[in-house]
């Protein structure tokens, strides 16, 4: 599963030396404002405020993401990216799901049902983004965008709520959060769901400004995109949308308006029951349902750890996942509830600010200060959506299930430094107040010179994360490179996993076309199912992969250790 592990910085007295180094200049630069407004005042703020400055944070996010991925064809690690991978190349055929494979048992990988039909077993709205990108023959290129799309959406978004100085420093502060750079490149859902938030509060605030039934329909949209790609989260993003429109329908007598909406969130959550019944067969019963019932019963929100066994027989890795797993669910409880906030916090925290030695963060405190109406009702979005994952177990360290929140942190965290800025600027006739107005852009220069000295600790963080990654993959880059030097040829890999198999990875592959796949990579399942296995597939030459030690073998009975 996705694990952030801490701070990333190679040099933790280089980090901090350039974080203060960019403090002291946005300091420096917003006392001399204070005095005299700076001639490239007006000049910065024309081209903050400019549709190039958006296509420049997009440009730049895209390059930023592909890089820290460390590869220009970036392969699928975990279990969720190869269900989702999977699923975008179903899609991509037209298809819910395609034909069981030949002796499903020997095909048997996590998070992918093989019967009735092969599908994952998540939500289906990041899938179908992730398509796209399939049917370009290049799926790396749908979650590119969406980061791209994320890192637009926030500039301009905190550019509308606050100014272009603040605009630029938040997305600095995002891009380069150890979060970001780890889970941005990568197959995960949460850059579809964060693209959903981002552009439903876009949406919100020009419905609540014009009033226009369209705007409120694009925010239906994307609640209901949101929810059928992750529901917990879908439901956490949600609640206080909800709330907010149905107080402004209430006032105003929008009724025409709502209507309009939820027939358009009615449309897009109906694309669940077609999903359900093109690939279980009963449109009550989802995919998730499903596998949930078949291989991970335990896997639901609540307390405690569910005994219900498994409806299908397990494999032995299967068995050593749902064991890890389980150990969260067990210890899950009402009172633990408090002591895990706590340490998702202290993960969130570190996950977000820890490239400046959570220095930032203390600016983040500031930033509450600043808060409006518009603002708070992000920020406080966001700690519900930490709230809300509380009524499921995951271990602290698994952030990415917060995800959504990192811009409104990040947004927070550039507040604070534009609010000390604007005290330190403040003319010396002036009293100390704790009032803050967004009006004033004299300190955009200087938020501005801020934001490019951080991103030289977030190269440093980038240059990290990116060893991380291509570390993270070098065990299936590797099995690849074996699989190509096999001789030519039809081939089977039955593979053996070692006794300290990693629980998140896997060998095994499913794929789109499995009649055109020159080795087929399946489970070893012994010698007599084996032989069983390879009566079907006669025109294959067979070999073994043994984990434990790296190598593998020319497969025939009793002639393999």
């Amino acid at each position: 599963m996705p694990v952030f592990r801490g701070t990333v910085s190679p040099s933790i007295r280089r980090v901090i030396i350039l974080t203060f180094a960019a403090i002291l200049l946005v300091a420096a630069m917003a006392h001399l404002a204070g005095r005299a407004p700076s001639p490239q005042t007006a000049t910065s703020e024309r081209a903050l405020g400019s549709g190039g400055a958006v296509a420049g944070v997009f440009a730049a996010t895209f390059v930023v993401m592909w890089y820290s991925w460390g590869s220009a064809h970036p392969i699928p690690v975990v279990h969720d990216e190869m269900a989702y991978a999977l699923q975008a190349q179903i899609f991509a055929r037209g298809v819910w799901g395609l034909p069981s494979p030949v002796a499903p048992a020997f095909w048997e990988q996590p998070y992918i049902l093989l019967q009735p039909v092969m599908a994952a077993k998540y939500f289906p709205g990041h899938a179908l983004v992730l398509s796209l990108g399939a049917l370009a023959g290049w799926l790396p290129l749908m979650p590119l965008v969406m980061q791209s799309i994320n890192g637009s959406l926030l500039f301009m978004l905190a550019r509308r709520t606050a100014n272009g100085g603040v605009a630029m420093l938040a997305w600095v502060v995002w891009l380069f959060s150890p979060m970001v750079l780890y889970f941005g490149p990568s197959y995960y859902s949460e850059a579809t769901t964060t693209v959903c938030w981002l552009a439903g509060w876009w949406a919100l605030l020009n419905w609540r400004e014009t009033r226009r039934a369209t705007w409120l329909c694009a925010v239906a949209f994307l609640v209901g995109w949101g929810a059928i790609t992750r529901p917990l989260t879908g439901l956490a993003y949600a609640i206080p949308v909800g709330v907010l429109v149905l107080r402004d329908v209430l006032r105003g007598h929008q009724w025409r308006s709502l209507a309009m909406a939820m027939l358009v969130g009615a449309l897009v959550m109906g694309i669940l029951p077609l999903w359900s019944a093109r690939t279980t067969g009963d449109w009550r019963t989802t995919p998730l349902a499903l596998y949930t019932r078949e291989y991970m019963p335990y896997d639901l929100p609540g307390f405690g750890l569910t005994t219900t066994p498994p409806t299908h027989s397990l494999t032995p890795e299967m068995a050593h996942l749902n064991q890890t797993l389980m150990a969260s669910h067990s210890g899950h409880t009402p009172a633990a509830v408090p002591g895990a906030l706590i340490q998702r916090s202290r993960y969130l925290w570190e996950s977000t600010w820890s490239v400046s030695s959570g220095v930032l963060s203390i600016f983040a405190l500031l930033g509450l200060l600043t808060l409006t109406g518009t603002t708070a009702f992000a920020v406080g979005s966001s700690v519900w959506l930490l709230v809300v994952y509380l009524t499921f177990a995951t271990p602290a360290k698994w952030t990415l299930y917060y995800y959504e929140a990192v811009p409104a942190l990040a947004f927070l965290t550039a507040s604070g430094v534009a609010w000390a800025a604007a005290q330190l600027g403040r003319p010396r006739a002036v009293a100390y107040s704790s009032s803050f107005s967004w009006a004033s852009t004299r300190y955009q220069p200087a938020l501005l010179a801020g934001a490019l000295v951080l991103i030289l600790p977030g190269l440093a963080a980038l240059q990290a994360i990116q060893a991380v990654h291509r570390n993270d993959r070098k065990p299936l880059i590797e099995f690849n490179g074996l699989l190509a030097s096999l001789p030519g040829g039809k081939a089977v890999m039955f593979v053996r996993h070692a006794p300290d198999h990693d629980p998140h990875l896997t060998f095994i592959r499913n794929s789109p076309d499995v009649s055109r796949d020159r080795v087929w990579v399946v489970y070893d399942r012994g010698e007599v199912e084996n032989a069983e296995f390879l009566d079907r597939a006669k025109d294959r030459r067979a070999y073994l992969f043994d984990e434990a030690q790296g190598r593998a073998y020319l497969y025939e009975p009793h002639s393999v250790p």
